[in-house]
């Protein structure tokens, strides 16, 4: 897969339909709106207002728009992510990039340069959000990129969000705050999607830039900074250089902040300020903002975490042992709802998945997890609705443990600082495969197909050789429990009898 740059990427986003391009020019005030207008698709905003970047929003936010980037079918994005996650490549570092053909220093860094402007009614600032951190380890001198929010403060300066504790990043503000010292960071501002997917996996004693690499299938390019040693991938577009200020710690007011569970999170959390010290981006830049929260939460940039956790979850049953066929997090559910389709062969099966589904993955979701065999489209909802109303006993099918990892910014966490938790639940919507269970009950019954009219020399059976026949095909294979298939369905008996006049078009049945 290829480094992609952002105006390649752009051209094949709406090349296959997923980018509505805007030509009028547009105030900022403005921006909010267009992107809630625009659920289903990225929106391009040629040219806002006072600003000499063109704005990008919604550009990973629908399933088919991850499967472009994988080379894979909507349906399959976990698995897809499951091949290449844990393939490896060394970066190759390069002398300069186009992002290096703007660069801002001194008194010439101003963040108002980017259009700006509150997103959410109760927004506590201006955001800079569609961002990649990169970070290094003082001791292992690890690469870590992770996604995080600004909120502007000043020309230079904002806070920085990263209050959870399980997080690379933080781990290495951590380390400089003991030794006194202030950790520089590098911020890449927007990103192809696939760029984007890799960001989320970061593994203890590994280097993200080669995790990077694996995604792509060659070494990441990347591009060391002008006032730091940190690199960054060559196919940035924007570059925020400069240092979160870890000596004074987590002491300012951060948010509150539209999230993307549609509500505003939980309390007023206190985080690190960053000061800027150099931009640097190529000429004509994409200024790229993440969509997040309001009337569609499900539908956002923030579905990112959909196929990341559709991954964990189908590698997790797969290592298991369990026949995984299918894991899906609907759009609806805010990456808290996730469905497996499965083939249960066992009868402990369907629980152990959903024991697996609501602890393996390191997101903190799903906070609800539902099994289903495998007759059940997991992607469609009236089917998943069907098996939730005739196949789930709440007695004996609901799988609660207690105590499980939750985001701070669930609003049932009641606050903004880690750790959190609360109780999950699991929903098992399959047949049972134990005691004295009639599961012909249990199958979904579907109209007959045409088998096609009989053949010119196709004998009509009368009553006495009709009785006779059914008496010998039933004794050599009992009806009772049997799953009919369209081919015994269309047997020269089933033929006999329907043309016979017993089921004759047009006879009563």
């Amino acid at each position: 897969m290829p480094q992609q740059d952002m105006t390649s990427f752009v051209e094949e986003l709406e090349a296959i339909g997923q980018l509505t391009r805007i030509k009028e020019p547009k105030r900022v005030d403005e921006l909010p709106a267009l992107m809630e207008a625009s659920p289903s698709k990225a929106i391009l905003v040629e040219k806002v207002v006072d600003s000499e970047f063109m704005f990008l929003a919604g550009a990973y936010s629908t399933r088919e728009q991850y499967a472009h980037a994988l080379k894979c079918d909507p349906r399959d994005l976990g698995k897809a992510i499951s091949r290449v996650n844990l393939k490896r490549e060394k970066p190759a570092r390069v002398e300069t990039a186009p992002c290096k053909e703007v660069v801002l220093k001194g008194k010439d860094v101003d963040l108002t340069k980017f259009p700006l402007f509150l997103y959410h009614n109760y927004d506590g600032h201006a955001f800079i959000q569609d961002t990649n951190v990169v970070s290094r380890d003082l001791e292992t001198g690890l690469t870590n990129w992770g996604i995080y929010r600004f909120m502007y403060r000043s020309r230079n300066e904002t806070n920085i969000d990263m209050r959870n504790d399980s997080h690379n990043a933080r781990i290495h503000a951590k380390k400089y705050q003991k030794a006194g010292k202030d950790m520089p960071v590098s911020v890449v501002i927007g990103g192809p999607t696939l760029d984007k997917i890799a960001s989320m996996y970061s593994f203890e004693g590994e280097d993200d830039w080669d995790i990077l690499g694996g995604f792509y299938g060659h070494p990441a390019r990347v591009v060391k900074c002008e006032t730091n040693d940190l690199t960054v991938p060559a196919n940035a577009e924007i570059v925020l250089e400069g240092r979160m200020m870890t000596s004074e710690g987590w002491l300012y007011d951060e948010g509150p902040y539209g999230e993307y569970t549609g509500t505003y999170g939980s309390g007023l959390p206190k985080n690190c300020r960053f000061v800027v010290d150099c931009i640097t981006h190529r000429k004509n830049a994409i200024y790229q903002y993440a969509t997040i929260g309001g009337l569609h939460p499900g539908r956002t940039d923030l579905m990112i975490f959909n196929p990341t956790i559709e991954s964990d979850i189908y590698s997790a049953m797969k290592l298991a042992g369990l026949r995984v066929l299918d894991v899906h997090a609907p759009y609806g559910g805010s990456h808290n709802i996730v469905y497996a389709r499965m083939k249960v062969v066992g009868g402990g099966d369907a629980k152990q998945a959903l024991g697996l589904m609501l602890t393996c993955s390191r997101q903190w979701f799903p906070k609800l997890a539902y099994v289903f065999d495998e007759d059940i489209d997991i992607f469609d909802d009236d089917q998943v609705k069907w098996a939730m109303a005739w196949r789930y006993n709440p007695q004996v099918d609901t799988v609660i443990i207690p105590d499980l990892n939750i985001l701070p910014l669930d609003p049932l966490a009641q606050t903004n600082h880690p750790p959190v938790h609360t109780p999950k639940a699991g929903f098992d919507c399959t047949i049972p495969v134990v005691g004295d269970i009639d599961r012909v009950s249990f199958m979904k019954c579907s109209v007959t197909a045409p088998f096609g009219a009989p053949a010119a020399d196709t004998k009509v059976l009368q009553e006495p050789e009709l009785e006779r026949a059914m008496e010998a095909y039933i004794k050599s294979s009992p009806g009772h429990g049997r799953t009919f298939s369209r081919s015994s369905m269309a047997s020269p008996i089933r033929t006999s009898i329907v043309y016979s006049g017993i089921f004759a078009p047009g006879s009563a049945a």
